[in-house]
């Protein structure tokens, strides 16, 4: 009932989006089947205590809260906020044989905080390498960030590396007051630098001081944080994530040249249970981060007696429709150049053809450039047709 209610214009959007969401997930799918990934699924509803050891007060995980209702038995139910938790619970309770490679697709439910743009139900896309220590684990993850990336969308993605211990190993060489150490990581976290200056005062004879007034800024091209590291007085506790970070990075210059790399050492790792090197991959329309994933050595304890070594990476599913519909929306294969008082011409040229966009370039030479930008063929409408 709902298309007879909508414009027709809206109900060819609502159409184009889903056909373009359902091709990006056969592709997904394709793709962690091609690298050997065991399809998994999980309950839409988990038993709340999945994810206790994670809420932070008022019910939260992370920035967003639950969705919780009650069972009935009594217990209190969530819908799932996550995927990792879960397949975590689903490996423990089956004693599936480790090591193991998992991808997944299915839908998460967060209560996104007011007026922050976000989406309360994300469709997202997951890879789980369980029982598995070494760095080909990450490297395993990042490429099919890359390679899914590329083949996804046009837009180049940024993918910025850091480590979820880093910070924490830094502030406790400073006190051993845990509340005084999550004062200091919580503003910087949250970039709230006249708090975190007034935070750090205290420290101000200790070598460290210089690197943590320069902190709150330590996010761009390796090879400036990786210089300004090591002109610092960093207590031998980080050295092992540095030495990761620096191995990861050599590594992905090598395997992919191509890819735009970042690091930022003065962000939160994206949960709260990674364990090491993390990483985030977002494209220059912005609008949030298309993946994110890491290492989280720690997290079957929760549900077992031993842990297991284990990367995990989630693809915003979303947020890859939109970018690619977006991109399919401004695909153009004609662009039209024309005077102001050719406008009327124009957008009857316009009206007949369904890849036709309109060129606001001041000049020809300028329309040339963004005809070449978009690999498009330029119509001169004040000389004729051009081919360029």
């Amino acid at each position: 009932m709902l298309k007879h209610l909508l414009p027709l214009g809206t109900r060819d959007e609502f159409g184009r989006r889903a056909r373009t969401k359902q091709h990006l997930i056969a592709v997904i799918q394709a793709h962690f089947k091609q690298r050997g990934l065991a399809p998994i699924a999980t309950p839409l509803l988990e038993n709340e205590a999945v994810f206790d050891p994670y809420q932070m007060g008022n019910y939260q995980l992370g920035n967003y809260q639950l969705y919780r209702l009650f069972g009935n038995d009594g217990r209190t139910l969530v819908l799932r906020p996550d995927m990792t938790l879960p397949v975590a619970r689903f490996i423990s309770a089956t004693n599936v044989p480790l090591p193991q490679k998992f991808g997944y697709v299915g839908d998460i439910f967060r209560v996104s905080r007011q007026l922050s743009g976000s989406y309360n139900q994300i469709t997202q896309a997951g890879v789980e390498l369980v029982g598995y220590a070494s760095l080909k684990a990450e490297f395993e993850c990042l490429t099919i960030a890359n390679q899914l990336s590329s083949e996804l969308i046009a837009d180049a993605v940024e993918i910025e590396l850091g480590d979820a211990q880093f910070a924490q190993r830094v502030v406790a060489s400073l006190t051993g007051d845990e509340g005084e150490q999550q004062a200091i990581l919580t503003a910087l976290f949250d970039k709230q630098v006249p708090r975190y200056t007034k935070l750090i005062a205290k420290y101000r004879a200790q070598p460290l001081y210089n690197f943590l007034k320069a902190w709150p800024r330590l996010f761009g091209r390796p090879e400036r944080i990786f210089k300004e590291l090591a002109a610092a007085p960093l207590p031998e506790t980080v050295q092992p994530s540095l030495k990761r970070l620096q191995t990861v990075v050599a590594w992905m210059q090598q395997t992919m040249p191509e890819q735009v790399i970042s690091v930022d050492l003065s962000s939160q790792a994206p949960q709260k249970y990674y364990t090491g090197l993390t990483f985030r991959g977002y494209s220059q329309a912005g609008a949030g981060y298309l993946f994110s994933g890491g290492r989280y050595d720690k997290l079957l304890t929760n549900f077992q007696a031993e842990a297991e070594p284990a990367v995990g990476m989630g693809l915003d599913v979303d947020l890859l429709t939109t970018l690619a519909t977006d991109q399919q929306t401004a695909y153009a294969e004609q662009l039209i150049y024309f005077e102001p008082e050719q406008w009327s011409q124009a957008e009857a040229y316009l009206a007949k053809q369904p890849h036709a966009i309109l060129s606001l370039a001041d000049d020809l030479a300028g329309a040339r450039i963004e005809a070449q930008r978009l690999n498009a063929q330029l119509i001169d409408l004040t000389g004729g047709m051009t081919n360029d």
